[in-house]
Protein backbone atom coordinates (compact mmCIF):
# COMPACT_ATOMS: atom_id res chain seq x y z
CA UNK A 1 0.00 0.00 0.00
CA UNK A 2 2.93 2.40 0.35
CA UNK A 3 4.17 4.17 -2.48
CA UNK A 4 7.92 3.52 -3.51
CA UNK A 5 8.31 6.88 -5.47
CA UNK A 6 7.02 8.76 -2.43
CA UNK A 7 8.24 7.63 0.88
CA UNK A 8 8.68 3.77 0.96
CA UNK A 9 8.43 4.25 4.78
CA UNK A 10 5.56 6.26 5.29
CA UNK A 11 2.63 3.98 6.82
CA UNK A 12 -0.52 3.88 5.00
CA UNK A 13 -4.24 3.16 6.29
CA UNK A 14 -6.92 1.92 3.62
CA UNK A 15 -10.56 2.24 5.25
CA UNK A 16 -12.85 0.54 3.06
CA UNK A 17 -16.14 -1.10 2.84
CA UNK A 18 -15.07 -3.94 0.56
CA UNK A 19 -13.76 -6.89 2.28
CA UNK A 20 -11.46 -7.73 -0.42
CA UNK A 21 -8.92 -5.59 0.95
CA UNK A 22 -8.60 -7.46 3.78
CA UNK A 23 -5.41 -8.87 1.70
CA UNK A 24 -3.78 -5.93 2.91
CA UNK A 25 -3.47 -7.06 6.04
CA UNK A 26 -2.88 -4.46 8.91
CA UNK A 27 -2.91 -1.74 6.17
CA UNK A 28 -6.75 -2.70 6.08
CA UNK A 29 -9.67 -1.51 8.06
CA UNK A 30 -13.16 -2.26 7.03
CA UNK A 31 -15.04 1.19 7.32
CA UNK A 32 -18.78 1.64 6.89
CA UNK A 33 -19.59 5.55 6.30
CA UNK A 34 -23.63 4.68 8.35
CA UNK A 35 -20.99 4.36 11.57
CA UNK A 36 -18.46 7.34 10.66
CA UNK A 37 -16.87 6.87 14.29
CA UNK A 38 -16.69 3.13 14.93
CA UNK A 39 -13.07 3.32 14.18
CA UNK A 40 -10.27 1.70 16.38
CA UNK A 41 -9.65 4.49 19.03
CA UNK A 42 -5.87 4.09 18.44
CA UNK A 43 -6.82 6.04 14.77
CA UNK A 44 -8.30 9.12 16.88
CA UNK A 45 -6.59 12.06 15.58
CA UNK A 46 -3.66 10.22 14.14
CA UNK A 47 -3.34 10.96 10.64
CA UNK A 48 -1.92 14.18 9.16
CA UNK A 49 -2.80 13.30 5.62
CA UNK A 50 -6.50 12.41 4.86
CA UNK A 51 -7.46 11.56 1.19
CA UNK A 52 -11.67 10.54 1.09
CA UNK A 53 -13.52 9.62 -1.48
CA UNK A 54 -16.88 9.52 -0.27
CA UNK A 55 -18.87 6.72 -1.47
CA UNK A 56 -21.70 8.47 -2.48
CA UNK A 57 -22.29 11.91 -4.45
CA UNK A 58 -25.17 12.55 -1.42
CA UNK A 59 -25.63 15.45 1.22
CA UNK A 60 -25.88 12.51 4.23
CA UNK A 61 -22.83 10.66 2.63
CA UNK A 62 -20.64 13.62 2.82
CA UNK A 63 -21.61 14.69 6.46
CA UNK A 64 -21.13 10.97 8.10
CA UNK A 65 -17.58 11.06 6.06
CA UNK A 66 -16.72 14.51 7.65
CA UNK A 67 -17.30 13.18 11.02
CA UNK A 68 -14.84 10.48 10.04
CA UNK A 69 -12.53 13.16 9.32
CA UNK A 70 -12.66 14.93 12.19
CA UNK A 71 -12.09 11.69 13.98
CA UNK A 72 -8.65 10.73 12.31
CA UNK A 73 -7.49 14.59 11.41
CA UNK A 74 -4.68 15.28 13.67
CA UNK A 75 -5.46 18.66 15.16
CA UNK A 76 -3.11 21.53 14.01
CA UNK A 77 -1.17 21.48 10.17
CA UNK A 78 -3.09 18.53 8.06
CA UNK A 79 -3.56 17.97 4.51
CA UNK A 80 -6.80 16.43 3.34
CA UNK A 81 -7.82 15.89 -0.20
CA UNK A 82 -11.36 15.15 -0.57
CA UNK A 83 -12.75 14.23 -3.72
CA UNK A 84 -16.01 15.08 -4.34
CA UNK A 85 -18.36 17.86 -6.29
CA UNK A 86 -19.74 19.18 -3.51
CA UNK A 87 -17.55 22.02 -2.68
CA UNK A 88 -19.55 24.33 -0.52
CA UNK A 89 -20.78 21.86 1.47
CA UNK A 90 -17.63 20.28 2.13
CA UNK A 91 -16.39 23.98 3.06
CA UNK A 92 -19.33 24.49 5.30
CA UNK A 93 -18.36 20.95 6.80
CA UNK A 94 -14.74 20.79 7.02
CA UNK A 95 -13.82 24.67 6.37
CA UNK A 96 -12.36 23.31 2.95
CA UNK A 97 -11.69 25.51 -0.45
CA UNK A 98 -11.01 23.88 -3.61
CA UNK A 99 -7.76 24.20 -4.89
CA UNK A 100 -6.31 23.78 -8.81
CA UNK A 101 -5.77 20.05 -8.82
CA UNK A 102 -7.59 17.89 -11.10
CA UNK A 103 -7.14 14.17 -10.97
CA UNK A 104 -6.53 12.99 -14.22
CA UNK A 105 -7.27 9.16 -15.00
CA UNK A 106 -5.55 6.78 -17.45
CA UNK A 107 -8.72 5.10 -17.84
CA UNK A 108 -11.84 6.75 -19.42
CA UNK A 109 -13.67 6.89 -15.92
CA UNK A 110 -16.50 9.15 -16.42
CA UNK A 111 -16.76 10.91 -13.10
CA UNK A 112 -16.66 14.17 -13.06
CA UNK A 113 -14.60 15.47 -9.99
Amino acid sequence: MSNSKLHHDLPVQLLEYDIWFQQYGNEFTFYDYNQPLELPSTMKHSFCIIIADPRYLSKECLEKVSKTIGFLNQPGESFLLLLTVQHERAGELLGLRPCGFRPQHSSKLGNEF
